[in-house]
This record gives structure tokens, sequence and C-alpha cells, in this order.
């Protein structure tokens, strides 16, 4: 609240808040490509074969479809062929028949390194800060790329997509709150509605056209980070987190800084501001303490909070990185299936900040997790109805992008409304716990959209299943449209909460009660 007063004092959305958004948040498009790079280095090649069940003399020119695996116990004698369109780690270690299980083996332990991440990150933030949390994680990430371009097995590789996922995990967690800690009330939810991991992973699809060799892509990725890097000469801490740590004379630094580059007047009152920030929390007796995951579940409104958010998280990774990973199984062509699954909700998210500030949170949530849940038992219909199999391919995979299109605006909406929902001094906690219980989501993804080989039945009847719980679940959350952020636990207590009866189109919003969280 009182750091609140400050950033608005100085300017919320100005060239400071739209510079450091700049330089924190771009490199979120960079993470997209580490995370979703599985989504073409882990697809088979179109064509395939073993000569020691088709004979030395099938090449590609008289190729007939003959994917057949060796027979048992002559596997050692098979030489695989294969198209030369893409190179991807299938076919660079052979991960075909009996080492089909791989593939989903190595997004599932990349997904395990992003949970673990974002629960140390969540932890890191709080405890040494946003800004080295920030920069540790996005210079490890470019290095661990680099060395993974020239992996020499698929064990090595799959340790250091483990490391990758750690980074990626902790970039995830800390950039956002690092950010939305800049700027003034009214315009949080614009870093939500700014697509820089869409953008990030339609330019992936680009340079998977460009250049499909899964080791090029990697050093593309470590390269293109380094710039980058720079930034941390420039961007101060978290005025937030210094307040609230006791860091005064720190905190005062950035509010001159963010004065300056706004070419505003520093509020006169900008060192009592801080310091009443700092006593409060001094008052709470949290100030002395090392706060931990355990607070917040503290209470049964902070558990019940969070325990609904995590939930709805773990379910919309799942859905999203399900169809994201699996976008090789959708008809058509893999390039353009995969930029379309990353350019579907860039007017969604240009959505998600209006109707964020129109009707709120909550039911922004709502609408989009309906729309999810209708595109997915599309896609189940459309597997049973009598049509062409052309007809039936362009409408599962129309269907599949309006059902990724849904969950992943509702995650950007989430992105801003988790944050909201957690004080200053556990809000990364709090971000960080939904983040890790999204990538458990993530982790089961691609073994379930492994089921079923070519029917998408099964994968579609459990990703809508979730869809529904989503819906129902987000009708528990709170509203958080308008209200400033809590800075303190002891702020978190008498949090007052909009009714949603008095919401109008006007700037101000009526607080009819005072909630007790």
């Amino acid at each position: 609240m009182y750091s609140d007063e400050i950033i608005d004092g100085v300017g919320g959305m100005s060239r400071f808040q739209i510079t450091i958004m700049l330089l924190i948040m771009v490199p979120k498009g960079m993470i997209a490509w580490g995370m979703l790079m599985m989504s073409f280095a882990g697809v088979f090649p179109d064509k395939w074969w073993c000569t020691d069940v088709v004979g030395e003399n099938v090449g590609i020119n008289n190729y007939t479809g003959l994917e057949k695996c060796p027979v048992a116990g002559n596997e050692s004698s098979c030489t695989f062929m294969y198209s030369q369109e893409k190179d991807t780690v299938i076919n660079e270690w052979n991960l075909l028949c009996d080492m089909e299980g791989i593939k989903p083996l190595i997004t599932a332990v990349q997904m395990t390194g992003v949970l673990l991440g974002a629960f140390i990150s969540g932890q890191s933030a709080d405890v040494i800060g946003r800004k080295k949390t920030y920069y540790i994680s996005l210079l490890l990430h470019a290095l661990f790329n680099l060395v993974a371009a020239f992996s020499t097995s698929w064990q090595m590789f799959i340790a250091l997509r483990f490391c990758i996922g750690l980074m990626v995990g902790s970039f995830l967690v800390v950039s956002f709150t690092y950010t939305m800690e800049f700027i003034g009330t009214r315009w949080r939810p614009i870093i939500a509605a700014i697509p820089f991991w869409p953008v990030g992973s339609a330019l992936l699809s680009l340079t998977c056209w460009l250049r499909p060799n899964w080791s090029d892509l990697h050093i593309i990725l470590a390269a293109i980070q380094v710039p980058f890097l720079f930034g941390y000469l420039v961007v101060p801490e978290s005025l937030r987190w210094l307040a609230v740590h006791g860091k005064l004379e720190e905190a005062e630094k950035v509010v001159d800084q963010m004065a300056r580059y706004n070419k505003r007047e520093k509020p006169a009152n900008t060192a009592i501001l801080l310091k009443k920030l700092s006593e409060e929390e001094r008052r709470g007796s949290d100030s002395d303490r090392k706060y931990s995951y355990l607070d917040i579940y503290r209470g049964w409104s902070m558990f019940r909070k969070s325990i609904v958010h995590q939930v709805i998280w773990l379910l919309v990774s799942f859905v999203y990185y399900g169809i994201s990973f699996g976008v090789g199984r959708l008809t058509g062509n893999l390039y353009v299936n995969m930029f379309l699954v990353s350019v579907i909700s860039l007017p969604s998210e240009v959505a998600v900040f209006f109707l964020n500030n129109r009707i709120g949170r909550r039911w922004t949530g709502f609408s989009f997790f309906v729309l999810a849940t209708c595109g997915a038992f599309g896609v189940v219909i459309a597997t049973r109805v009598d049509m062409s199999e052309s007809i039936r391919g362009v409408a599962t995979t129309t269907l599949a992008l309006i059902c990724r299109l849904g969950a992943s605006s509702a995650w950007s909406c989430y992105l801003v409304f988790t944050s909201e929902s957690y004080p200053t001094v556990i809000r990364n906690l709090g971000y960080g716990g939904a983040n890790i219980a999204s990538r458990l989501g993530g982790i089961v993804s691609p073994y379930v959209f492994a089921m079923g080989g070519d029917d998408l039945l099964p994968p579609f009847v459990i990703v809508g299943s979730a869809m529904v719980v989503c819906t129902l679940l987000s009708l528990l959350t709170r509203e958080t449209k308008g209200a400033p952020l809590a800075d303190t636990t002891v702020e978190a207590s008498v949090k007052t909460e909009p009714a949603d009866a008095e919401i109008t189109n006007s700037k101000d919003i009526k607080l009819d009660e005072k909630i007790c969280s």
C-alpha cells in the first residue's frame, strides 16, 4: 500500500517502467524457446527405416513408408536410416522402437527441473532479492543451452535439459513479480497482456523452419540471451523488497532513479512512507524472520486461496504444455502448427488486459476456461463424428487450437491474479507455489498426450475434464481488481475486497466490506 503510493507518485507507467519491463520481460520470449524446444527436438522423422528389416537397398527415393522395428534379439544388427528434412534428438540417438519411451522422459525430466527451479527461485528471490535471482537464472540458462548443443549422448542431453528446466522455472517465478513491483496498480495487468512468450515461441517455429537442427537451435538460443545480461548494470533491485527488508537508503535511491527517468518530482514524504512500510513489517514480527512456503498456507483463508490457485495452475499447465509438446500429433505441417499454436493467443493477450480491467480477474479466467472446455470436448466429438479424414483433421486441429487459446488466455489472467493475491513479503513464495504446482502438470502432460496412438479421444477427454474443474474452481477465487497490493502480512490480514455488485466502468471501485484473509 505504501509502496503503491510512492510508485504512483513518480509515475505508475512511464519511461522507467517501460524500460524495466522491456529489459526484464523480453528475455521471457527466449525462455519460451528453452521450455518448448522439445516440441521440435522430440519430433519423429517423417520417414525412417531399419536396414535389418527392409534391406540395404531402401533409400529416400524408393521409400514406401516401412517404419518397422527390428526383430526382437536382432537390435544390434539394425542400422536406422532417416529422411534428411530435419535433425532431431530422435535420429541423433535412434530413440525409436524399444527406445521410444526416452522422448517423453526427456520432457518429463525437463519439467521436473522447472518444478525444482520454481521452488528454489520462490525462496531465493525473497531471501537474496529479485535482481540476483533473475540474472543468475538468465546467465545459467544461456550456459546450459550452449553446453547442451554439444551433447554426446542422450543421457548427457537429458541431464542438461534438467538443468535448463531449473533455470526456466527460476526465471518464470522471479521475472513476473520483479517487473510487477515497479508498476502502478492500474497498469499491472499489462505485464500479462504483452505477448512476450507467444512471440518468442512463434520465432522458435520460424527458426526451426529455417534451421531444423536441434544442436544449432540450442546455440542460437544461448547467443541471443547475452545482450540482456548487461541489464544487470541498469535494472535496480525491487523497491518493495528493499523496503520490506529494511534497506531504506537503497530503496530511496531506487525512487530517485524512477523519478529521474520519468521526469517527475519525488514525493516529499517518500522517506516517511518507506519507514512506515518497514516499521509495519517489524511490528508484525516479520522483518527478522525468513519466510518459507509454509507461510502461504498459514490460516484457513490463505490455505484455501493457495490450494485453489495451485490446482488451477496445475491443470492449466497440463493442458497448455500437453498441446504444445504434442503439436506433432496434429494434422498438417509441423512448422505451421507450431506457429499457429504460438500466435493463436496473441489477440487474446490484449483481450485479457481489457477484460481484467473491465470485468475483473475472476470472470475473465472463468470465461476463457469455458472456451477451453468447449474446444476440448469439440475435439472428442470430432474424432467420432462420421466425416472424411481431411475434414476431421482440420476440425480436430482447429478445435485443439481453440482449447489451447482458452487455456493460455486463462493462464495469462492468473499470472496477474495469483501475484496480486499475496502480500509482498510472501508474494514470490505464493507465485512460486503456483508455479511448482503447474510443473507437476507439465511433468505428466507428455505421457498423457502419448496415449491412444493416433487417436486424440483419450487425451482430450482428460483435457476437457481438467478444464471443467478449472471453470468451477475459478468461481471460488476472490477478486483483486482495483485493490492495492498488500506489502506485509499485517496488511493482508485486513485486506479489503471489492464487492462484485459495485464494480463499474469508472476507475473508482466501491469497497463494500473488509474481508479477513
